[in-house]
């Protein structure tokens, strides 16, 4: 008799611990996100300012800048595609992905992704600016080359301007959907 009593118990225990685990599933709280340490310490969020609609709950980035983005040009090659990808991040963190296709001069064609990271808190409704990218993919590795520092600016028409601010070269992406 003790010995079912004891089983009983523990299935409830396992049953009671399932149920914690499904209702933070379903509350959002295990779904993988990673938290913040005021978050994980059970501190409250900070009350929401009039400027704060414009912003991703999740980060500083403005949310008119975050997904996916493609732009193309032309040169003596041919034509390349740009697709840049904006994603949530804090100053120091990667937030720019760019993967650049087209072809060589010499025959062929490259393939590179390039990644750089939030270098200042951006305000509200921007500019957001992005240090000097880095080549993480090269095909081939000789012709793919790390980017200098650039401004990412929202335009009225909804299209998202890239400027280096070395050089003052610009590309425009539109908005992929």
């Amino acid at each position: 008799m003790t010995r079912r009593w004891s089983l009983i118990t523990a299935i409830a225990v396992l049953t009671v611990a399932l149920a914690f685990v499904v209702v933070q599933l379903v509350r959002g709280q295990g779904s993988g996100k990673e938290q913040t340490g005021k978050e994980q310490a059970g501190a409250k969020p900070a009350a929401s300012s009039p400027t704060d609609d414009k912003r991703n709950s999740d980060g500083p980035i403005p949310a008119g800048y975050l997904g996916t983005w493609s732009g193309s040009l032309d040169n003596a090659a041919g034509h390349s595609t740009r697709e840049l990808v904006i994603k949530q991040g804090t100053v120091g963190r990667s937030v720019l992905t760019l993967t650049a296709d087209g072809p060589l001069d010499g025959g062929g064609s490259y393939h590179c992704v390039f990644r750089a990271d939030l270098t200042a808190e951006p305000s509200p409704t921007g500019p957001v600016e992005v240090g000097p990218s880095t080549v993480v993919v090269g095909e081939p590795m000789t012709s793919c080359t790390a980017g200098k520092p650039t401004t990412l600016t929202l335009l009225p028409d909804g299209s998202l301007r890239r400027e280096n601010t070395d050089t003052g070269e610009q590309l425009t992406y539109t908005k992929a959907n």
